[in-house]
């Protein structure tokens, strides 16, 4: 998943910013490819929540508080951005689209991305379909801002498109006082290592020298 070959790489970028894989070229829209919409248990958690259109289904990987990887089905819906424990089949969160501000993620081919929702706290997830999904969340945000007649994620105007930031790190709120830093490193052999680690003992390790870091290369995790 975040393990990437010089091989599979391209310049291309995706939205002017971002490496693509050249495998991800070939790959066609899959939509609700994992058929959330026709499943009886997902379609009653999901209309429960205001749920009438499923745009995009696939499966995900969230990072937790205690930096476990955890299993979730990311849908992208006429309402927002809903993930979904594939086990119980409930709601574990769902980002009305009011709420979304932007999308962050790297320059590089990666899987990882962060919901950013100023009002609440954000996520940070991994999917090997992440250029659909947000391509998907794009669409359905612009829809949803046209709807409420431009009134962006903080109750402003002028915003039309779902914002997507690019860089070689990040920082995403994980909880409403824990801000966490998210940083890409390239490696020998065309590798990008994850590194997550939370602001403040960032900082403190910048000035000890010492590292406690999670490190995330989940390559084989998402099934």
């Amino acid at each position: 998943m975040s393990i990437d070959h010089p091989s599979d790489s391209v310049l291309r970028p995706f939205l002017g910013v971002k490496e693509r894989r050249r495998s991800s070229f070939a790959k066609r829209a899959l939509g609700d490819d994992l058929g959330v919409a026709k499943d009886a248990h997902f379609a009653k958690a999901l209309s429960k929540h205001g749920v009438t259109e499923v745009v995009f289904s696939a499966r995900a990987l969230k990072l937790n508080h205690r930096d476990e990887l955890k299993h979730r089905i990311l849908v992208v819906s006429d309402v927002g951005v809903v993930l979904l424990d594939e086990i119980s089949k409930r709601v574990r969160r769902k980002f009305a689209w009011k709420d979304v501000s932007e999308v962050r993620l790297s320059v590089h081919a990666d899987d990882f991305f962060a919901l950013i929702a100023p009002d609440e706290y954000d996520v940070l997830l991994a999917c090997n379909r992440k250029t659909e999904a947000i391509v998907a969340m794009r669409k359905m945000w612009k829809r949803d801002v046209t709807r409420r007649g431009g009134m962006d994620a903080r109750g402003g105007g002028g915003e039309t498109e779902l914002r997507v930031t690019a860089s070689e790190r990040f920082t995403y709120m994980a909880s409403a006082l824990r801000e966490r830093r998210v940083e890409f490193t390239r490696v020998d052999g065309g590798d990008v290592d994850i590194d997550v680690v939370d602001v403040d003992d960032a900082r403190d390790e910048d000035e000890r020298g010492d590292d406690g870091r999670a490190r995330l290369r989940p390559s084989d995790d998402i099934v």
